[in-house]
């Protein structure tokens, strides 16, 4: 977990030294964060699979829907502060 702590924060200081808008480091930082998040459960997922913990696998995958639910809905405010219909990721 430190290599994901690590490699968040770089990556979010990089976006957050560049010389986009506040709005275009906001959409970044979140996206590359709650990948990141979804990239880690699916991980824990498979091995949740391959050991035979329901408890687990539940408790991930509960975990990798919330983070589609909340990119979902910070994709909605986007579009209602900006009135842009860009997608900005996919789920």
């Amino acid at each position: 977990m430190d290599e994901f702590n690590r490699k968040t924060m770089d990556e979010l200081d990089r976006i957050l030294a560049s010389d986009e808008t506040e709005l275009a480091k906001l959409v970044q930082a979140f996206d590359w964060t709650t990948r990141r998040i979804a990239e880690v459960a699916q991980s824990e997922i498979e091995l949740a699979r391959a050991m035979h913990d329901r408890e687990a696998l539940v408790k991930h995958q509960i975990k990798t829907n919330t983070v589609r639910l909340v990119r979902d809905v910070f994709q909605n405010c986007y579009l209602r502060v900006t009135g842009e219909r860009a997608r900005l990721w996919e789920a």
